[in-house]
């Protein structure tokens, strides 16, 4: 008897009519739930919708009604969530306990929910009734990959990185649509791949090198031009090299989002591979670089020029290291902002000696940390936080490093952050080999303090200047007074700004 009731149990788990009173009383006790939350904290909220809620819907049998209880908690973590996520985005690093608790009920709903739609398409796809529920299945998978995709830029808001078990997780609902053989795409399955696409690109952006707080312009952009990816199958063709730069393979079976065609290691597999081919995002970034006021065009991306050539770098292919590095492991002192960067050039430079470690930052306007020196190369460090002043730190700041017992301070602009709850780690690039703290004399404005870098290596013949954001303009022409001289400059390409700072090229003018 019950060999023959197990399909139209199957059935009546499957579609929405003939909801039996259980059924229904599962139901309700859900919503029950969710009435409770009312009230409460947006982190209490969260912590009750991962730890009560969510755990209440997986056993609801009928799948149509799961997924709606699935969607009222949605709608429910949507007025908690922007809240926890802007506190992580602003916090201190490493993370302070509050802040850490926080992206820990955070990550935890945003996964559980993952895998509550994900369980959903995984019933339907292992009951082989996918023509009948197709449309269930894809909103199921959709949803999902929405779900890992929040949870892997909440990770990027810590500079930490997503887990492997994410990645993994985002191949195999790809791979659950796609099917065996590339299908055509629909009206259901596009949406699908757009969102699929869209985590990979971020991920090759390589956030952990962006300022945080342009994270979320970023995320959009990388949204918008998913559209102009590419993705099939990797041909023999690909593995000898033929492909160009903005292409990446992704091996569905990896728990990572796939490599730079151009890194991949010489006799690597690539069987079974996929190719993600990134030439027309190149060209629609480029779309927005060269447009002219006034103009319309597709996609309109909301980013600024030197935010749009730091992700066409990184999309080209382009962003490895120029130098080897030399692991050592002295120590050295770290100053973090452009205020607190020009204090401590200016004249306040703490002696070396050992012992006056006791008194090194009295009467200082600027505080410092102390990071273990692990690597170093020709234009820059990795470092390892040890202890001090917790900073909010991003990519693309301007920080002072001192090493202990030298009196050298090498200015550099912080390119990587990597964070996790054991360590945090600053890859950083050294501007110039010689710096001052200069006053520079525009007209129409007031004498301005600023970084000025004498040669600028990385970028060509020139030199340069760092100054807080919205001071100067290209094409200005400044005089910068040095101890005993004053150059006269004009102010040239912006190189790279931010919220914190300014970095520009200084051209020479005509005698």
């Amino acid at each position: 008897m019950a060999i023959m009731e197990s399909p139209l149990q199957l059935l009546r788990d499957l579609f929405p009519f003939g909801q039996n009173a259980a059924e229904q009383k599962s139901a309700a006790a859900v919503r029950g739930l969710l009435d409770t939350v009312t009230g409460l904290s947006p982190q209490e909220t969260i912590a009750k919708l991962a730890g009560s809620v969510l755990p209440s819907i997986n056993g609801q049998p009928n799948l149509h009604m799961r997924f709606k209880l699935l969607e009222d908690v949605r709608l429910e973590a949507e007025e908690a969530l922007p809240v926890l996520e802007k506190l992580i985005g602003h916090a201190v690093l490493p993370l302070p306990l509050s802040a850490s608790t926080s992206a820990l009920h955070a990550d935890n709903l945003l996964k559980g929910l993952a895998l509550a739609y994900a369980g959903i398409a995984r019933s339907i796809n292992k009951g082989h009734l996918n023509d009948g529920l197709s449309h269930l299945m894809h909103r199921s998978v959709r949803r999902a990959m929405a779900m890992i995709g929040r949870r892997q830029l909440l990770a990027y808001r810590a500079y930490a990185a997503p887990s492997a078990g994410s990645w993994q997780a985002l191949h195999d609902l790809y791979q659950m649509v796609r099917g065996q053989r590339s299908q055509p795409l629909n009206g259901e399955t596009a949406p699908i791949e757009h969102e699929y696409l869209g985590a990979l690109l971020f991920a090759y952006l390589e956030p952990t090198k962006l300022p945080r707080a342009e994270l979320d312009v970023i995320n959009t952009c990388t949204r918008q031009l998913a559209a102009y990816a590419l993705i099939g199958e990797v041909t023999p063709e690909t593995g000898n090299g033929k492909t160009s730069d903005p292409c990446f393979v992704v091996r569905p079976d990896e728990g990572n989002p796939g490599y730079p065609i151009s890194r991949l290691p010489s006799g690597t597999s690539t069987f079974g591979s996929l190719l993600i081919d990134c030439t027309q995002i190149i060209t629609a970034i480029d779309r927005n670089i060269t447009r002219r006021p006034g103009k319309t065009i597709d996609p309109d991306l909301d980013a600024s020029p030197a935010l749009l050539q730091t992700l066409r770098v990184a999309i080209g292919g382009k962003s490895a290291r120029r130098f080897s590095r030399t692991r050592f492991r002295p120590r050295g002192d770290l100053v973090s902002g452009f205020g607190s960067v020009l204090s401590f050039l200016d004249g306040n430079t703490f002696s070396r000696r050992s012992v006056d470690s006791a008194s090194r930052y009295d009467g200082r306007d600027y505080a410092s940390s102390e990071w273990a020196m692990v690597d170093e190369s020709p234009d820059g460090f990795r470092l390892r936080f040890i202890k001090g002043e917790k900073r909010k730190l991003g990519a693309g700041d301007i920080v002072a490093l001192q090493p202990r017992e030298s009196s050298k301070i090498h200015v550099c602009l912080v390119r990587r952050i990597s964070s996790s709850q054991i360590r945090l780690e600053l890859g950083l690039q050294l501007m110039s080999p010689q710096v001052s703290v200069v006053d520079v004399v525009a007209e129409e404005i007031a004498e301005q303090r600023a970084v000025f870098l004498h040669t600028l290596p990385a970028y060509g013949k020139y030199s340069g200047l760092i100054t807080a954001p919205g001071t100067f303009r290209t094409g200005q022409k400044i005089m910068v007074k040095l101890p005993g001289r004053s150059l006269h400059r004009q102010i040239g390409t912006c190189m790279e700004a931010n919220e914190g700072l300014e970095f520009f090229a200084l051209d020479r003018l005509p005698d």
